[in-house]
Formats: C-alpha cells, sequence, structure tokens
C-alpha cells in the first residue's frame, strides 16, 4: 500500500484558513517577509500567486509539521498483519458494543407525555393541553 506524503506547500486561501486570518493579511505578512512564501506565478489581473510551506504555518501555530492523527493511525495500521488487524478490528467493535447505551439506560428510556410536560416551559405546557 503506498502512501501519499502531505503535501509541502499551502496556497494563500488554505494557510489563512489554518492561520484564522483573512488572505490579504497573510499577502501583508508575505511582503513584509514576516512568512516565508514562494510567488509560483501572478493571476491575470497580476496579483502575485504564492505557495507557503506547510512548516512555516505549523510553526506559527505552534504545532510540529507532523501528518494528522488519523493518517498516523492509517500508517500504524499498515504495519499490522492481516490477523493482528482483525483482532485489532474485533476488540473495537467488542468495547463499542459495550459502550453502547442499552434501552434501559434511563438516558434513552421512552418518555411519557407528563414526563416530557415537566420539562417543558409553560407555554411548551399550554400546547400540549392544547393538542389534547
Amino acid at each position: 500500500m503506498t502512501q501519499t506524503p502531505p503535501r509541502a506547500l499551502l496556497t494563500v486561501m488554505e494557510a489563512a484558513r489554518r492561520l484564522h486570518v483573512s488572505d490579504d493579511t497573510l499577502r501583508r505578512q508575505i511582503r513584509a517577509g514576516d512568512l516565508p512564501a514562494v510567488q509560483v506565478g501572478t493571476t491575470p489581473t497580476g496579483r502575485p500567486r504564492y505557495r507557503i510551506p506547510v512548516q512555516a504555518v505549523e510553526e506559527r501555530l505552534g504545532h510540529s509539521a507532523e501528518l494528522p492523527a488519523l493518517e498516523r493511525l492509517r500508517l500504524a495500521f499498515a504495519q499490522l498483519s492481516e490477523s493482528q488487524q482483525e483482532a485489532l478490528i474485533a476488540e473495537a467493535v467488542a468495547w463499542a458494543r459495550s459502550e453502547t447505551p442499552t434501552p434501559e439506560d434511563p438516558r434513552q428510556a421512552a418518555l411519557s407525555r407528563e414526563e416530557i410536560a415537566a420539562r417543558v416551559t409553560e407555554r411548551g405546557r399550554a400546547l400540549l393541553k392544547a393538542q389534547d
């Protein structure tokens, strides 16, 4: 199974989304030299097109430039033998079933009209009486 490496460069819009700033703010930071970027061309209107290294964005966020957790999990899972993968899946399914609330759980039990009425506001009670 071949894994594709994470992209090393982001567009201005992708980097702006990750940094929670506008693309104009990001472009100003690039022009001021506060954020490293590579100019890859210009738009038809003459605006520079930049690509920003993922590592620079991650450093600014205070994260390491490592793979996302799900991707790390996929890579670790791929290292297991088929029988180990099946055993792990069986264990995960058993755990999920044990954590699923049962109908006897009071949070899952069906409420009567009276219990529902006791939980709603005065206006809600008036609406329930009007339906009867």
